[in-house]
């Protein structure tokens, strides 16, 4: 809470985005404009969505990186977004149950950290998207764009296959 405090107080992109999180109508054609866009989005998909190419993602901007479940949501409305969270939840269920069977205890707390820091990276930008957090400006994990995000993101699951293989090898 400390370090929140301190970083609201001395970095002012941390105080725009708190504020922003806060009360996103206080500014809704200036600084809260991508937030307020995300929102009208995610209402406009409503259970089935728009369409694939159907909807206005353009009107997001950035929509590519920080905002892309928001696409996901107006062209694939509820359901696709849903269908979206579920694969993730198998992915980090995986990752997780690959932890408990793990050869070694190292593996098994790799696996769990690995899960984890997943698990965190979609609740932080779908809660951002859908304002239930602050926004972060990290990537959704495997779909958003940037090269640097998708790598670590394939690494990661490298290492979780890598630590199930192991531990297939090591039981035979």
């Amino acid at each position: 809470m400390v370090g929140a405090v301190g970083a609201y107080c001395f970095y002012p992109h941390v105080q725009t985005r708190i504020d922003i999180w806060l009360d996103p109508w206080g500014d809704p054609n200036g600084k809260a404009y991508q937030l307020v866009q995300s929102l009208f989005a995610l209402g406009s998909g409503h259970v089935l969505g728009t369409g694939l190419t159907y909807g206005f993602p353009d009107f997001i901007p950035e929509v590519h990186t920080d905002f892309i479940f928001a696409a996901i949501g107006e062209e694939m409305g509820l359901m696709g977004s849903a269908a979206v969270l579920f694969i993730y939840l198998i992915i980090i269920y995986r990752g997780f149950r690959t932890a408990l069977t793990a050869a070694t205890t190292f593996q098994a707390l790799t696996a769990a950290g690995l899960s984890i820091f997943l698990a965190l990276q979609v609740i932080l930008i779908v809660g951002g998207v859908t304002n239930l957090l602050p926004l972060t400006g990290i990537t959704l994990p495997l779909i958003s764009y940037g090269g640097s995000s998708m790598v670590s993101n394939f690494i990661l699951l490298g290492i979780l296959a890598a630590i199930s293989e192991a531990r297939q090898i090591n039981a035979h």
